[in-house]
């Protein structure tokens, strides 16, 4: 009677043992993987990102604060090296009766160190700080597909860290001197 004990007990060490083995693994190849994407995004982004000069423009700019009437001319300059070589004016027509409204950048590309300037009614801002950073597609159990670099927008609002892609009425300079053409 006591052999059998014996056998079951041990079996039933070698099965928990088993288990604990099988979860192990799993565990470890979940944090292995982690591991790699992490370094390879780390290596996109040293080997490619920040060798990206061009930035394709185009993207969404949410705008706070401001009335439909005062957002009905907006004036966009691209300035490079102190000097403005671009500039647009759009007229937007809000979409609703919201505070917050979507504007779209009218520049296709510029280069990376380029600043917008987009003067609202009497507010300005300066928007800088554009890069692309490395990363994945993620889905329901981890990352899907390769890595890669995807466009940040701008960093910094009036030379502050703000890259949240808005525009607030109550942070816009007022007053401000454009520099020339």
């Amino acid at each position: 009677m006591k052999k059998v004990f014996k056998i079951i007990a041990i079996l039933v060490a070698v099965l928990i043992a088993l288990v604990i083995l099988f979860f192990g693994f799993i565990w470890g190849s979940i944090e292995w993987n982690r591991y790699s994407k992490k370094k390879e995004a780390i290596r996109m982004q040293k080997e490619v990102c920040d060798t990206i000069r061009n930035v394709q423009g185009n993207f969404k700019i949410n705008v706070n604060g401001f009335t439909p009437k005062e957002l009905k001319k907006i004036k966009f300059y691209l300035k490079r090296d102190k000097l403005i070589i671009r500039d647009t004016t759009i007229n937007f027509t809000a979409e609703n009766d919201r505070e917050t409204q979507t504007v779209i950048m009218p520049f296709e590309t510029l280069d990376i160190q380029d600043w917008i300037i987009v003067v609202i009614k009497d507010r300005t801002y300066l928007l800088s700080g554009f890069s692309y950073t490395a990363g994945y597609n993620y889905g329901m159990f981890g990352p899907v597909g390769p890595c890669e670099c995807g466009g940040s927008s701008y960093q910094n609002v009036n030379g502050k860290p703000g890259g949240s892609g808005w525009l607030l009425k109550k942070e816009g300079l007022l007053n401000y001197q454009l520099p020339p053409k």
